[in-house]
């Protein structure tokens, strides 16, 4: 191995060594301080992954935005793709763990084993997005996978937690077998599984490249199956809404943004750095990916039109801006528009956008949770501006920046997603994405209105309490979503220039 891998591989090791510590030292601690413990522990992990991260890309290369690299046999990739994705990864990781303790007082649950767990998620994470080979992003999945399905049903006297972590265990796993076999194929048509050697089979570089066709196109759509459920697009989305409204609030919270933008990591860095140069290739699968870009944004938004449930409403709109996310990988990796890269910033853009306004959502669900389980119920809701008006107004700036109302970041991401597919000459995908944005206003203003006009049914409200850690990830979200609406350069233009380089 390289003398500096140690360096490529830190933002994977320092999570997974922060929950390992947690685990080795946890039997020799009181049970009454035992969740203190490990909360802190998963925040210091989360906190120095952020520096780990950087750190990582100075110690190997010496610049942190100017250069990349890769590290054993392409198994751990340093770039600036990764860079930005795996500080996505601590933010939302961070934003959740600071409503978890509340949530789990409210809940009558106390399960400290839940955040050594969110490193390990996190750990998985930062596997699967750095590295350029196959494997190793198989490998990141299912260690990001097993750990979300424990996270699920950690509370095991809680039937609901149950149901959604056994559902999500068997689809997870069915959806796992589509992805082997398609690495399987992979492998058999271009006789390699790092990306690069896929692009230079595909591009007949080096001697004796030989590839199949047939074989690759196969493998390819078993791989999109298997991340189109990861993401909850249609039709591989059943899962999603039992899972969203089983699993623990800041659970859900985690699962919705980082797993999204994971997935979302992975297909851009396989299909751009991979493919993108085949237009043979690409022209077959564009028109899957926005196939299943349109019939996600359509059936996430309808089917939430007729949610009574917080959860299950914000589980739509997941699928729903699944959606939305899809539409944007096809100006990225499409045609004579792959070397613009006009749809890859605007992806990436959005999955910060998204990242803070729906874990701040579910954060705000979060604190009406007790151990009742109608807790996320919309009458819970009503009135919610008469009885705590700051949490009310931290929850319509969410739900309007989901709607896309200006100057949110909600609105920016989609408004520079519809530019994208407008300049890669899609005009009727950008109408369908209009449209879809319309359909989705009605149920959160329904929340909304709910919220600020409505009185309550009873005095559910008044007995809300906002601990501190809960109101700082609130106010992080608040203030972010805000900034990326009002000044969206200071994001978006590092992410294109992330995306100009060949080599991100």
């Amino acid at each position: 191995m390289p003398e500096f891998q140690h360096f490529a591989a830190l933002p994977t090791l320092v999570p997974a060594a922060f929950g390992l510590v947690f685990l080795v030292f946890a039997p020799f601690i009181g049970s009454d301080k035992k969740w203190m413990w490990a909360f802190t522990t998963a925040a210091m992990g989360l906190t120095i992954l952020i520096p780990a991260i950087i750190l990582s890309k100075i110690g190997l290369y010496g610049d942190v935005l100017e250069t990349a690299g890769v590290a054993g046999q392409y198994m751990v990739r340093t770039d600036r793709l990764a860079l930005w994705l795996d500080i996505l990864f601590g933010i939302a990781g961070l934003l959740a763990l600071l409503v978890t303790p509340a949530y789990l007082e409210r809940a009558n649950s106390h399960r400290p084993e839940i955040y050594p767990l969110f490193l390990i998620a996190v750990s998985g994470m930062t596997a699967m997005v750095g590295s350029d080979h196959l494997v190793m992003i198989f490998v990141g999945l299912e260690v990001l996978s097993i750990t979300l399905y424990v996270m699920c049903g950690l509370a095991r006297e809680r039937a609901v937690q149950v149901e959604a972590a056994l559902k999500y265990f068997l689809l997870g796993a069915f959806s796992t077998s589509f992805l082997v076999f398609g690495l399987a194929l992979i492998l058999g048509a271009t006789g390699r599984l790092d990306i690069p050697g896929i692009a230079g089979a595909v591009l007949g570089v080096g001697a004796g490249t030989l590839w199949n066709e047939t074989l690759l196109l196969a493998g390819l759509a078993l791989f999109l199956i298997a991340f189109a459920f990861k993401v909850g697009a249609v039709p591989f989305h059943f899962w999603v809404p039992d899972v969203y409204q089983g699993a623990p609030t800041p659970v859900t919270a985690f699962m919705a943004a980082g797993t999204k933008a994971a997935a979302f990591g992975v297909l851009l860095r396989v299909l751009y750095a991979g493919f993108s140069g085949a237009e043979t290739i690409v022209d077959r699968w564009a028109p899957v990916i926005a196939g299943l870009a349109v019939a996600t944004m359509v059936v996430g938004n309808v089917l939430a039109l007729v949610q009574t449930r917080v959860k299950r409403l914000l589980a739509y709109s997941s699928v729903a801006h699944a959606g939305y996310l899809l539409l944007a990988l096809v100006p990225a990796t499409s045609g004579a528009h792959a070397g613009e890269i006009v749809g890859g910033p605007a992806l990436l853009f959005y999955l910060f956008t998204y990242t803070f306004m729906t874990v701040g959502a579910f954060i705000v669900a979060a604190l009406f949770q007790s151990d009742r389980e109608d807790a996320d119920h919309f009458a819970q809701f009503a009135g919610l501006w008469h009885r705590r008006p700051l949490l009310a107004a931290a929850m319509g700036v969410f739900l309007l920046s989901l709607t896309g109302i200006p100057p949110l970041g909600g609105f920016t991401g989609k408004y520079v997603i519809f530019l994208s597919v407008l300049d890669a000459g899609h005009p009727v995908l950008a109408a369908i994405m209009a449209i879809a944005a319309v359909i989705g206003a009605a149920y959160y203003l329904r929340v909304l209105m709910l919220m600020f006009i409505a009185q309550p049914e009873e005095d559910l409200a008044a007995r809300l309490v906002t601990p501190g850690p809960a109101r700082l990830a609130l106010a992080v979200a608040v203030v972010a979503t805000f900034v990326l609406g009002i000044a969206p350069f200071v994001l978006y233009d590092p992410l294109l220039t992330v995306m100009r380089a060949a080599a991100f």
